[in-house]
Parts: structure tokens; sequence; C-alpha cells
């Protein structure tokens, strides 16, 4: 069944399978979503568009500019994507104190801290798991799917975030980046 614990089980399991290595985690995670139902591929696709709704601070987003040296508005959702990759423990971390990423034992795997393929696991499983390649059967199931209000409760009501986590911060002024994640921009600027 699915729900918010079997969806960081399936990211954790798959994240420490592949190595650390975010390309075939997803590949791993894609293929054990595909092993479950039709809704249960849906709920996982809600549930992740939660956590990425939810994680859609200021703050983070100063951390995603520090370690990305810049980030626009995809960079932001795709280092979303990338942080929800890495496992609950370092998602819910990073909402209470976004300079906490930096003490992740991150692999270095290219330049740039972002995961797009995160934002579409669910539907790449749903068209493994249905066999198709057109991606619209997937966006009007999701679109009509939605999760009842004590699983979306549940959700929401672990998450904690940070004293001032939608802090205001301007990327053409270091200054304010370095107050807002300070151990992230002495290791990332």
């Amino acid at each position: 069944m699915m729900d918010k614990n079997k969806f960081w089980e399936l990211i954790q399991t798959s994240y420490k399978e592949a190595d650390w290595v975010t390309d075939k985690e997803m590949g791993l995670l894609i293929n054990k979503l595909a092993e479950y139902s039709q809704e249960e591929i849906l709920k996982f696709g809600k549930i992740y568009e939660i956590y990425a709704n939810e994680s859609y601070k200021s703050k983070l987003w100063a951390a995603a500019c520090v370690m990305n040296k810049g980030c626009s508005d995809d960079c932001f959702d795709y280092f979303r994507g990338w942080l929800i990759s890495r496992g609950k423990e370092p998602y819910l971390n990073a909402l209470l104190d976004p300079d906490s990423i930096v003490d992740l034992d991150i692999p270095y795997e290219d330049d740039y801290y972002e995961n797009e393929a995160m934002l579409s696991v669910a539907l790449e499983a749903f068209n493994k798991k249905i066999g198709t390649d057109d991606i619209n059967v997937y966006f009007e199931r999701i679109k009509e799917f939605e999760l009842d209000s004590e699983e979306t409760f549940d959700i929401v009501d672990e998450i904690a975030f940070g004293e001032d986590i939608d802090a205001k911060w301007d990327d053409d002024d270091e200054e304010s980046l370095r107050k807002i994640v300070p151990k992230l921009y002495e290791q990332f600027w």
C-alpha cells in the first residue's frame, strides 16, 4: 500500500542500491514503482507533488542558488527533486535549516545539484506499467486522482519549517546569500 512511508522507503532503497548515483537511482526507482498498481503509482506521484510544493521556500532556493552558482525557476524544481531523492531525513532537515545540506555526504556527480528525472518518476513508472509512451494518459489520470484529506494531513503534519524559511534574499547580493546559508556559502560559493 502506497503511503508516505513506502514513498520514502522506495527512494532510500533505490538510492542505496544505486551506490548513491542519481541516474542509476532513478532507473531503479522507476522499475520498483512500476511493480505497484496504477493507483499506487498515482498516489506516489501525488505524494511527490505535496513534498515538492511544501519545499518551495525562499531559504531553500537560496541554498540551491549557492550550490548551483545560480538557480532559475526550473533549476529550483530540479534541486527540490534532487533533495527529495536524497531521502526523508535530509529533506526534512533542509526545511528546518537549509544549511544542514552541507552536512550530507554528497557525492559530486556533475556540475549541478539537480535531479530533473525525479519529477517524472511516477509518469515513467505508470507508462511502463501500462505499456505506453503517451504521457497524456498519465496526466489525465493524475489530474483526476486525489489523496484523501487524512493522507494529505499526515504528510504535511510531519513537516516543520525553520525560522524565517521564507526570508528574502537577492542572488545579486552575495552578503544576503551568506547570511541565509553561511555554511553552504563557505563550501560552495
